[in-house]
């Protein structure tokens, strides 16, 4: 069997096809774009992947757990399930929200949807849903592994994936 002898003109044509394909290819993964809860931190905005979370809820009766780290808020009982709110703000180094000293102060809760995880992240304000295009986010400036990027109105992308892993923020349950 004897192959077809190609044009150099066709070949050059192909060539830059399959090479305009692989750019469009290229293109349309960074374009991803992602549904984020957007949320206030004192005066700074974060934003968390949704897909992280199960549920936004507000947290009131919290039961403050002695002998916890500075980031341990307490714990809860969310529709019968004992949840470990945690204080997303002194976790990524910010000044801490105030203490929960009072079981009538509700807090907005994000309930994280991570495996092995019964936690939730305390935030000041819940803002709203938004899409942001991954391709669109500017350098964070921090450097910090657990921020993607900064978005519209100078909100930054949380990585829950990087600021939960490595075991930094674990907790046991065992005495």
């Amino acid at each position: 069997m004897t192959l077809p002898v190609c044009d150099p003109a066709v070949e050059a044509v192909l060539k830059l096809r399959a090479e305009q394909l692989a750019k469009l290819t290229a293109a349309s993964d960074a374009s991803e774009e992602i549904e984020v809860i957007v949320c206030r931190l004192g005066t700074e905005h974060y934003a968390v992947e949704s897909r992280h979370l199960r549920a936004v809820q507000w947290a009131n009766g919290i039961t403050p757990v002695p002998c916890t780290p500075s980031y341990v808020i307490g714990i809860v009982s969310v529709r019968g399930e004992i949840v470990t709110l945690l204080d997303l703000a002194a976790m990524i180094g910010l000044t801490s929200a105030p203490a929960a000293t009072s079981n009538s102060l509700a807090r907005p809760v994000l309930l994280l949807g991570l495996a092995g995880q019964r936690s939730g992240l305390v935030v000041d304000e819940v803002l709203g849903v938004q899409r942001l295009k991954l391709d669109r986010l500017q350098p964070s400036l921090s450097g910090r592994e657990f921020a993607r990027g900064v978005g519209p109105d100078n909100t930054v992308l949380l990585d829950l994936e990087h600021l939960f892993g490595g075991g930094r923020f674990n907790i046991s349950d065992e005495v």
